[in-house]
């Protein structure tokens, strides 16, 4: 796999002891900390807006990959809410001990999409398609470690196509630069959730990938143990009906 520059998208705000286990922060009482997945930022940041007009609270949000939060938090990082593009960062966190019980909810779902850049003249119809040599790079969130980029890697796999291409992946950090490289021309095509398609002007989409040949897209929601009472109350507030309008507007779906 391919890498090229990108821009770094996650806060890295976790605080490290030297030597033993992890120092972990704290927010300050009327700051809310979130840590969301990339492909959450819009979203979230509008949400945000809301819950401190609403509260009269600071949210402080982290985005980035959901593997790169999680070890943030697993790190040290103050505790908050953590929204993840897959329940296996979720389920990581539980492991590690650090999910307030009785948190967890799953808050929206997704689909995937193949895009190209504006206007391009070559556009796939299928999943089989993008084995053409025309399509010299295709840009995935990292397909080891990031939700977006597995889910995309099992959909390519399932159409038998992924070994015959893996060598023209570029493997973003997240699926926000990946989305970013098919903007600027670096990818002939990319395969990113149909949320990040919906916010960009500079991408169409070819077509939608079915939802059956890649494992389910869910965000679940926890607390982080030792969350404050902003950071509870924002964690009720993203389950509000008025909360779940801004991301059906953005084109999230019922999980």
């Amino acid at each position: 796999m391919r890498a090229l520059g990108h821009t770094v998208v996650a806060l890295c705000i976790g605080c490290l002891g030297l030597v033993g286990a992890p120092v972990r922060a704290q927010a300050p009482e009327a700051e809310a900390r979130v840590y969301a997945a990339a492909s959450l930022t819009d979203v979230i940041a509008e949400l945000a807006k809301g819950f401190e007009a609403l509260q009269g609270a600071h949210v402080v949000a982290g985005y980035g990959a959901s593997n790169t939060l999680a070890q943030q938090v697993h790190e040290g990082a103050a505790p908050g809410v953590f929204i993840s593009a897959s329940a296996e960062w979720v389920d990581k966190l539980d492991g590690w001990s650090l999910v307030e019980p009785g948190t967890r909810v799953d808050l929206a779902g997704n689909a995937l999409v193949v895009i190209v850049p504006k206007d391009a003249k070559d556009r796939p119809a299928t999943l089989r398609d993008l084995i053409h040599a025309k399509y010299r790079r295709i840009a995935l969130a990292d397909p080891v470690a990031v939700p977006a980029g597995k889910y995309a890697k099992a959909a390519l796999e399932k159409a038998g196509v992924y070994e015959g291409l893996k060598a023209r992946v570029v493997a973003a950090q997240d699926v926000r630069t990946a989305l970013t490289y098919v903007e600027r021309g670096e990818a002939a095509a990319g395969i990113v959730y149909a949320t990040d398609a919906a916010a960009s002007n500079k991408v169409d989409i070819a077509f939608r990938v079915p939802s059956d040949v890649h494992p389910k897209i869910v965000y679940p929601m926890v607390l982080v143990k030792g969350a404050n009472g902003k950071a509870r109350e924002l964690h009720a507030f993203l389950q509000t009906p008025q909360a779940w309008d801004v991301f059906a507007k953005a084109g999230f779906t019922k999980p």
